[in-house]
């Protein structure tokens, strides 16, 4: 073959490649660097489905694009202003940065593709976003104002809790700007509408009195109750005045001790909310409820990110509250024992000191004289020495217990309760006095178990 016709024929063999990469732009062969956009660009090969790796090369590209988008946190911001969760504001700008990407508008969009390998490029004005951003910012400051400014309305009236709704609907309105510069210029003047929401709503707390009707209670403790809780709210209007607050959500729960009781309440227009102590369930002496402003009550929705944005607009340590002391008066009971160790009645009574204590405690206050007794305890205990069993070197003794008790109403002498134990096991080395203290042990241990809770059951 002649040379001629040999270069002719490595030319043809070369000429679709050739064409194609003439055919190639710019952009594909090499990233552009325009620093008036920004610009993603990306690459999938042609597997699958055209509309898969179609979707997925525009997606990288988004993502390379938005990820040129810088948050950065104003100065002038509500996260720069106030003091706030740290782990809020990681979360807030990790959330900031994935919404770019979903809220991205207004980009250029271009392809190309051969035979195996398809192409996008995204552009986006910065001038363009930038603008875009601005109208979305001044629309959530807008929104905001006029939210706070309904909230001021109401305050002049003495409507706090409407004041403090239209509060929560203006900082929801900043959600999504909380990183900017949110001062805001009306014909009043200029002001940084977020932290003028949040002082807003510290004032309003501020001014906000919860006075108990009763400061503390006594109660006999039953299981069957009917303690009203009452709470008087007052406002401190602008004129220095205490009025009655109507209108007010407030929640009800105890601090200190358990107990069922109302949640719940709303104050009527004198002011007044109540609740009641339908059955206490913690024997502690010295009890406690919190009444407090609902902070759920301003709720729009359950979504977990705006429950934590109104957290860090409404503390909670700094809502209104109040607390109610509940002393708890157990019935008067008297005691008789009886044991019996080792055949032998024992008048120091070590187990039944220590079941007691264990009443005492728990269940009752115990009195020397029968007449002023509520109800009559009669417990009954009796540990037995078993056979010892020997090893090498040792000698492990075994001591059994029984325990049996009842209780009576004193003036009906009804029995109300009764329950016994038995089968209890004390096993120790060296001597039966150690297996004893071990059955002791262990028969106070299944009392607590086992007999506890069914005294818990009983209305005394």
């Amino acid at each position: 073959m002649k040379k001629s016709a040999l270069l002719l024929l490595i030319a043809l063999f070369f000429l679709p490649n050739l064409m194609e990469a003439k055919k190639k732009p710019d952009w594909v062969k090499q990233r552009p660097n325009d620093p008036t956009f920004y610009i993603g660009i990306a690459m999938m090969p042609k597997e699958g489905s055209e509309v898969e790796y179609k979707q997925a090369a525009r997606n990288n590209a988004l993502k390379q694009m938005s990820s040129e988008i810088k948050v950065t946190v104003s100065s002038n911001s509500v996260l720069s202003k106030i003091e706030t969760n740290y782990r809020f504001v990681e979360n807030y700008e990790s959330k900031v940065e994935t919404s770019v990407l979903e809220t991205l508008e207004g980009y250029e969009v271009t392809t190309w593709e051969d035979k195996s390998e398809y192409w996008v490029m995204m552009k986006l004005s910065k001038q363009r976003y930038a603008q875009i951003q601005e109208m979305k910012l001044d629309k959530a400051k807008m929104l905001a104002s006029t939210f706070l400014s309904d909230a001021k309305k109401a305050l002049a009236v003495n409507d706090a809790y409407s004041a403090l709704n239209y509060l929560a609907k203006a900082t929801t309105s900043l959600k999504d700007h909380l990183e900017s510069d949110l001062t805001y210029k009306t014909v009043d003047g200029t002001y940084n509408v977020g932290t003028e929401v949040f002082s807003t709503i510290q004032d309003v707390f501020r001014r906000i009195e919860l006075v108990p009707v009763q400061s503390s209670y006594s109660i006999q403790f039953s299981k069957q109750l009917e303690v009203p809780i009452g709470i008087n709210a007052l406002f401190h209007s602008d004129n220095g005045e205490k009025v009655p607050l109507a209108g007010l959500p407030l929640v009800f729960e105890f601090t200190k001790g358990e107990g069922y009781l109302a949640s719940q309440a709303k104050t009527n227009i004198d002011g007044y909310a109540g609740v009641s102590i339908t059955r206490l369930l913690s024997k502690r002496k010295s009890q406690e409820i919190t009444a407090t402003f609902d902070f759920n009550s301003v709720m729009d929705n359950e979504d977990q990110e705006v429950h934590n944005l109104l957290e860090i607009f409404f503390p909670p340590k700094q809502m209104p509250s109040t607390f109610i002391a509940i002393e708890v008066q157990k019935s008067k009971a008297y005691l008789i024992t009886e044991e019996s160790v080792f055949g032998e009645l024992d008048d120091q009574g070590a187990f039944s000191n220590m079941i007691k204590t264990q009443l005492n405690n728990n269940f009752f206050t115990f009195t020397t004289n029968m007449d002023d007794a509520d109800f009559v305890v009669k417990i009954n205990s009796k540990f037995v020495a078993g056979e010892s069993r020997k090893g090498q070197g040792y000698e492990v003794f075994l001591v059994f217990a029984e325990f049996n008790i009842s209780i009576f109403e004193a003036q009906s002498q009804t029995e109300i309760f009764a329950d016994q134990l038995s089968g209890i096991r004390g096993m120790r080395p060296g001597n039966y006095e150690y297996a004893l203290k071990d059955s002791r042990v262990k028969l106070l241990d299944q009392f607590e178990k086992k007999i506890e809770p069914r005294l818990e059951q009983v209305d005394m």
